[in-house]
């Protein structure tokens, strides 16, 4: 199992592959919800308290209708899931 702050490098790079080639980032995730997402794990990492920061994130991939089981979706779960039970 990968550690918080793995997890969180290696989806920020995802997110940036995204970011930078709009032709593999699949339709329903847009620019903006990618860069906001990214800034989320950044302040996750950073903070390190749920109970001083919740990410908007998982409402917003609900909301937006994001695939559950595309693979940064999972990986995003999985950081969340790490932060909320203080798994750093």
């Amino acid at each position: 199992m990968a550690g918080f702050d793995e997890l969180i490098e290696e989806t920020k790079s995802e997110i940036r592959v995204l970011l930078r080639n709009p032709d593999v980032r699949p339709a329903y995730m847009t620019y903006d919800q990618l860069r906001d997402v990214q800034s989320e794990i950044c302040r996750m990492a950073r903070i390190r308290d749920p109970e001083k920061f919740f990410p908007y994130y998982p409402k917003g991939m609900a909301d937006a209708c994001w695939l559950p089981d595309h693979p940064l979706v999972i990986k995003l779960n999985k950081i969340l899931d790490l932060y909320i039970n203080r798994e750093f």
